[in-house]
This record gives structure tokens, sequence and C-alpha cells, in this order.
């Protein structure tokens, strides 16, 4: 890890430094988040084929946005030690649009994930004899939206910490 620092006053260099180990250490957390949305996603959508139901949008929509977002973030790791202002603008930006879907998917599934697991089965498996499977699917999605939850924040808490 080489920065450019002889053209930057001393205290400036240091906070270059430490904004560069919190971006990679943000991206960590990011990476370390999004998996299990991956796996319980993953998991949903296999359960509604089980059961030969279509598989709800939202679901499709957790696991691709979760997929993309541990692919940007490993992507992104890279080049904190290399670029400078450009790479940060084009970064917020797309960790805005991040910051947006995952705030979308958890508008999304609210109803689903914060209700009771009883009416959860009602809404998904409502035609289908009553299996302990289900239980397990209600379950998995309220921690998958928990993690969706923890993906809302990690993007923000890069900005705040920036800001003050």
């Amino acid at each position: 890890m080489k920065f450019k620092t002889k053209e930057l006053e001393l205290s400036k260099a240091f906070d270059e430094v430490f904004l560069r180990l919190f971006l990679i250490a943000s991206r960590v957390v990011q990476i370390v988040v999004s998996i299990p949305i991956i796996g319980f996603a993953a998991a949903l959508i296999s359960a509604f084929s089980n059961e030969e139901l279509d598989v709800p949008s939202k679901a499709s929509g957790a696991l691709a946005v979760a997929c993309l977002c541990t692919v940007y973030s490993v992507v992104t790791i890279l080049p904190v030690f290399f670029e400078g202002p450009m790479f940060f603008t084009t970064i917020a930006g797309l960790d805005g649009l991040f910051l947006a879907a995952w705030a979308t998917l958890v508008g999304v599934w609210d109803c689903s994930a914060t209700g009771s697991c009883r009416a959860f089965i009602a809404e998904y498996f409502n035609t289908h004899p009553e299996r302990h499977s289900f239980t397990t699917d209600c379950k998995l999605t309220k921690a998958m939206f928990a993690f969706m939850i923890v993906n809302v924040y990690v993007p923000l808490a890069d900005y705040t910490h920036l800001l003050t």
C-alpha cells in the first residue's frame, strides 16, 4: 500500500489513510452481511420451487441485489489502495444506488417479514397442506430481512463518518 502522501499535508495524509482503511472495513462488512442473504433467498426460492409455486419477484430481487452487492464490494476493495478523489466520487454514487436498492427491498419485504409466521404461510402456501418447512421458510425470511436492514445502514455509516 503506497500512498502519495508527499503531496499532502501530514494531517490530510492521515485523514486519507484512515478514510481508505474505513472504506475497506465497510466493504468487508457488506460482504459478510450480503452472503447470508444470498443463502436465505436461495433457500426461500428453493422452497417455492419444491412446492411448485411461482417464486415471488421480491425473492428473486433480494437474491440479485445481494449477489451484485457482494461482487461490487469485492471489486471496490482493490482500487481503494490505488485511486484518488474520482474513485471516491464514483463509489459514493454507486453506494447511493445500492442504498436505494436495499431500502426498496426492505420496503417490499416489510409485510412478509414482520408479520407472524402464520400470516406468512397463509400468504404464500395457503393452497398446500401444512408442513414444518413452511415455518422454516418464514424464519429464513425474517433473518434475510434483518440482514437487509443492516445492508441499508452500512453505506449510511460510511458517509455519516465522513461528514463528522
